[in-house]
């Protein structure tokens, strides 16, 4: 359980079925923690006392973008992200544009890449409810495509003049493929006309417009050069390609264009061209936008949204966006009786019926995660298509929705980075954010504690820093690690708790004569005015690298110093005293008499506040007072002929 100090909210539950009843604690993101009990547990004290391990349950939600493939398909879908907010502050408006359309083509690539992979692994599981597990998972992702491709067409691409066919058709080919993949088996057979689907192909070919596929297969037929094939060849060779809007050709130009094909369609037709082949003739039907042909290849179109576009394309092929939603109810009524129309229709509808806002609010239901949702918003946002009114609670969508989706990571051992990056491009719930989960996030290891102390430092979130500080610094003392807690204690500029690793320095020191952890101490440098008892242990460090450079005068002075700024604990005074003993007995006088009868004053204070000294301790000091004495017949001595002479 996470092992940060804070003050946070508990539930209590009651439970029927068990005497002790139960409490929870919330975690970090999408996480939450059980265990009995029913007196309120404060979540700071993270595990209650005299429980067991295996009494605390962990519940979590929302998890199935922790799956390792899934996982690929955050960090990519981050990279888009962040790209595209660095554009945006950039650039905006006209400018802006391409690279929206770059990042969502970029989200859709993702998308298929992981559907692929999710299909493969699929396809190589064994284990039936694993298999079942990435099915489940690849038809949501297939979903998640088909939903942001017409998003895309409808909100973000803003097709020339407005005009839709074309992009649809395109939509359409990436996501109904059959036709596709039985054109190129059929066109390997000997004999292709008589493959059992070779009708059948060709007219899932028509309906999405693949003239060059049909003429292909058409011309492998053994009557190719009949005059009903031959017309019909004639017929698809001349039907206009919406690719010459982008060729100069103006709207009027090419709907003249279309009537004049879709009248010569329907005079061969009239004229029993293709009598003589009903197969032909019910191409001759599609071209020229019989409603009755659709009809009756309902089963070939799969679903009301290819026949809406199949149709469309024949009967009005310049049809621009807004007026799609005047023409699905009859496609609907095809299918209704058949299927009910389902959450992923409904969404579709939405879209075709330009109600972005109910798109966004059904995919949210449907999809098990934040990730689509998300980010389509964010694509809406940036091209303008949302308006900026605020919800309830003081944020707009897209704020709403990245911190939904940012939460959701913050649970997860490596994901939560990535969450942060989204937090940071929330202006106003952004950072409140943050601060909750900096303050809340576990932290493992002390690899994560220093990405989290860069994470705070970088975004000047001061308090959360010095918390992480703490933890770690108290963590370290538990398991008797002073120097790594000093260094966390240091970071925090925590007066206190350095001071306490000062006087276990110095009580080690005590105990043992010699100091753990000397490179950090030797390199103190300002971080030693952070507390007396942190200076004195840098000075008292230098004391013994002055007296090893045998600087003995230096060393003496030191020492004398510390002593008389009473900067150190009066119970390690004994330990200073006697330091002062082999600087007493040097063959150099050292200790001038005025310094002689200040470490006197000094030990007579120490044994008038201390009576009860240990035995050894009053050897040591019996031995400096000697030393003393001593030193102050030669310093007087030594003082009076430097006088004479």
């Amino acid at each position: 359980m996470a092992e940060r100090e804070r003050e946070p909210h508990f539930c209590a539950i009651n439970d029927l079925s068990c005497s002790h009843g139960l409490q929870a604690v919330w975690g970090c993101g999408n996480q939450f923690f059980v265990f009995p009990g029913k007196k309120a547990v404060l979540l700071n004290e993270r595990r209650p006392a005299m429980m067991k391990e295996e009494m605390v349950r962990e519940v979590r939600w929302d998890m199935d973008l922790h799956r390792p493939v899934l996982r690929k398909l955050v960090n990519e879908s981050h990279n888009v992200f962040t790209c595209l907010q660095e554009q945006a502050k950039k650039t905006s408006g006209a400018a802006l544009h391409p690279h929206i359309i770059r990042s969502s083509k970029q989200y859709r690539a993702s998308l298929k890449a992981y559907s692929l992979e999710l299909k493969i692994l699929a396809d190589s599981t064994i284990d039936e409810e694993q298999k079942q597990g990435f099915l489940e998972h690849l038809q949501l992702l297939e979903m998640a495509e088909l939903i942001w491709g017409l998003c895309e067409i409808l909100f973000i691409d803003s097709p020339a003049g407005g005009l839709v066919i074309a992009p649809l058709l395109e939509w359409l080919r990436f996501h109904f493929q059959t036709g596709e993949q039985m054109f190129l088996e059929i066109i390997q057979e000997e004999q292709p006309e008589h493959h059992p689907l070779y009708w059948d192909t060709i007219y899932r070919l028509v309906l999405q417009g693949q003239a060059d596929y049909v003429r292909r297969l058409l011309s492998l037929h053994s009557s190719k050069h009949s005059n009903a094939f031959s017309s019909m060849d004639d017929l698809l060779k001349k039907m206009p390609q919406h690719t010459q809007l982008f060729r100069g050709h103006s709207i009027a130009e090419f709907d003249m264009k279309w009537r004049h094909w879709r009248d010569e369609c329907e005079r061969r037709l009239e004229e029993g061209e293709f009598s003589s082949h009903g197969n032909l003739e019910t191409i001759g039907k599609i071209l020229t936008g019989s409603d009755q042909v659709f009809s009756e290849f309902r089963d070939l179109c799969e679903t009301w949204y290819h026949m809406l576009v199949s149709k469309l394309l024949y009967q009005n092929p310049t049809i621009k966006g807004f007026d799609l939603q005047y023409h699905i109810q009859a496609c609907l009524d095809e299918y209704r009786s058949n299927t009910r129309i389902g959450e992923l229709d409904n969404i579709l509808l939405s879209a075709l019926e330009y109600d972005i806002h109910q798109v966004i609010k059904d995919s949210s239901a449907m999809f098990s995660n934040w990730w689509f949702v998300a980010h389509l918003t964010d694509l809406l946002q940036h091209c303008g298509q949302l308006d900026s009114h605020k919800l309830q609670f003081g944020s707009n969508l897209r704020e709403f929705l990245l911190l939904e989706y940012a939460t959701s990571l913050m649970s997860h051992k490596s994901l939560w980075i990535v969450g942060v990056s989204y937090l940071d491009h929330c202006p106003e719930f952004g950072r409140k954010y943050l601060e909750h989960f900096m303050e809340n996030i576990s932290i493992e290891s002390e690899k994560k504690a220093q990405k989290l102390l860069h994470i705070c430092q970088e975004r000047n979130l001061v308090e959360q820093a010095k918390s992480i500080c703490k933890v770690m610094g108290r963590r370290h003392m538990q398991h008797k690690r002073l120097g790594a807690a000093l260094t966390w204690f240091l970071k925090s500029k925590d007066v206190a708790l350095s001071t306490v690793i000062a006087e276990r320095f110095l009580f080690e020191y005590s105990e043992k004569g010699s100091f753990s952890n000397l490179d950090l101490i030797d390199n103190l440098g300002p971080s030693m005015l952070l507390s007396n008892r942190l200076t004195f242990l840098g000075k008292y460090r230098e004391f013994h690298k002055l007296y090893e450079e045998k600087e003995f005068e230096a060393a003496g002075e030191l020492l004398l110093s510390l002593l008389q700024a009473r900067l150190a604990p009066k119970q390690f005074w004994v330990t200073l005293l006697v330091d002062a003993i082999p600087l007493l007995e040097a063959e150099q006088v050292i200790f001038s008499s005025a310094q002689t009868f200040d470490l006197m004053h000094c030990l007579e204070e120490l044994m008038r506040e201390f009576k009860d000294i240990d035995v050894r301790e009053k050897e040591k000091l019996a031995l400096l007072r000697l030393a003393l004495t001593r030193n102050l017949s030669r310093a007087i001595v030594t003082e009076g002929t430097v006088r004479l002479t």
